[in-house]
C-alpha cells in the first residue's frame, strides 16, 4: 500500500513504479513494490485551496483545541479520501449533529461496548458495509449504512441492529464513548 496526495500521482509515483520495477529484475525474489495505490483529495477551505500564503492553513492541534477529536474523525470519514475535504466551521458542526444523532440511536437501546466484537456478518447492513468497503474504500456509503440503522433503531428499538451499528461503527474508530454521556454535553 503506497499513498500521497494527488499530485504525486504523475510523475512522483510514476516514476517510483518505472525505478522499482527495473530494479526488481536485478532480485528475482522480491514480491511487487506496491499492489495498491491510494492517492487522497485536497483539504480546501470554504472552497478555497488551503495554504500558508492564503493564510487559511491551519494543523490538527489547532483544530483539536476546537473540536472533540471523534467530530473530527467523523468529518473526514464523510468524504471520500480521493475527494477534495471542504473545511469549514458548518462542516465540522454538521458533522457533530450527525455524529449525535448516531450516539442519540445507541442511546435509546443500549449495549454493551463488547458487542462490538461480535458483529453479525450475515445482516443485510453489514452486508452494505463490507461492499462500500470493499468498493475502493467508500467511507460516505459506510457512513450511511450507520444512518439507516440508527433510523431502524429509532423506529424499531431492536438491540441486534444497535449492536450492528457500535460494531460497524468502532471498525471506523466510532462510538467510544458513552452514549448517555455524549447526549448529554
Amino acid at each position: 500500500l503506497h499513498g500521497g496526495g494527488a499530485d504525486l500521482q504523475f510523475p512522483h509515483h510514476e516514476n517510483e513504479i518505472a525505478q522499482s520495477e527495473g530494479a526488481q529484475a536485478s532480485f528475482p525474489d522480491c514480491k511487487a513494490f506496491v499492489r495498491t495505490w491510494m492517492h487522497n483529495g485536497f483539504v480546501r477551505v470554504d472552497e478555497e485551496k488551503m495554504s500558508k500564503s492564503l493564510g487559511n492553513f491551519f494543523t490538527v492541534r489547532e483544530v483539536l483545541q476546537k473540536a472533540d477529536a471523534e467530530v473530527l474523525r467523523f468529518f473526514i470519514l464523510r468524504a471520500h479520501y480521493r475527494s477534495p475535504l471542504n473545511w469549514s466551521d458548518a462542516h465540522l458542526d454538521d458533522a457533530r449533529l450527525g455524529l449525535l444523532r448516531l450516539y442519540g440511536a445507541l442511546a435509546e437501546v443500549p449495549v454493551a461496548p463488547e458487542a462490538a466484537t461480535a458483529l453479525d456478518w450475515d445482516a443485510p447492513a453489514a452486508q452494505r458495509f463490507v461492499q462500500a468497503m470493499n468498493d475502493d474504500f467508500a467511507t460516505p456509503e459506510a457512513i450511511a449504512v450507520l444512518f439507516d440503522l440508527a433510523s431502524d433503531i429509532h423506529r424499531e428499538r431492536s438491540a441486534p441492529k444497535a449492536r450492528l451499528l457500535l460494531g460497524l461503527g468502532a471498525l471506523l474508530g466510532l462510538f467510544g464513548q458513552d452514549p448517555q454521556r455524549v447526549r448529554q454535553t
